[in-house]
């Protein structure tokens, strides 16, 4: 017990000593000195919350491309029409496979380069075409409905979000079921 309280105030001591030295003129002199070489910049030090600058976190290169829009489509941009944006599955059981595709057709002069099909949660789970879709061709993005407990009793309404080459990036198509109690 007594080496941990003797460890503390050897550790206090330390810290107290390292903020008196930060304090005097010329340690803090020489720190402007030391953070004005590194960041080019002239700071104030004689405060101590304000001994360390702050530093903007992002990358300087505006050519760097944000996480966020890892998978939007570049290139010449087209049209997409789906036949239908909204299905109604009707009553439906908690934990049953409730399969639906929504058809579409590449409606611009481009090909339709599909990078992306996002349910809003897990229970919704999509796939898409990996191929380009040509002009005036259709294809198809399957989405399989699997609705949980927690949906039982109660309306629900799901979500995709298909992103490609599209004006806008994102279109939304929707599916909707009465999850039936169990």
């Amino acid at each position: 017990m007594n080496n941990k309280v003797t460890l503390g105030i050897a550790g206090l001591a330390l810290a107290l000593s390292v903020f008196s030295i930060i304090n005097t003129n010329n340690a803090t002199s020489k720190l402007d000195d030391r953070i004005t070489d590194v960041l080019g910049q002239k700071t104030t030090t004689n405060n101590p919350a304000n001994i360390v600058p702050p530093v903007n976190l992002q990358p300087e290169n505006k050519n760097v491309t944000p996480q966020s829009n890892k998978q939007q489509p570049v290139g010449p941009t087209t049209s997409i029409k789906f036949t239908e944006e909204i299905h109604n599955f009707g009553n439906v059981n908690v934990g049953t496979d409730n399969p639906y595709s929504f058809v579409f057709t590449n409606t611009g002069k481009e090909p339709l380069l599909i990078t992306n099909a996002k349910g809003s949660c897990g229970c919704t789970v999509p796939s898409w075409p990996k191929d380009p879709i040509m002009p005036g061709a259709t294809g198809k993005i399957d989405v399989v409905y699997k609705p949980n407990k927690g949906q039982a009793g109660k309306p629900q309404e799901k979500t995709v979000t298909v992103t490609a080459n599209t004006e806008p990036t994102n279109t939304i198509v929707r599916i909707k079921a009465m999850v039936n109690p169990e």
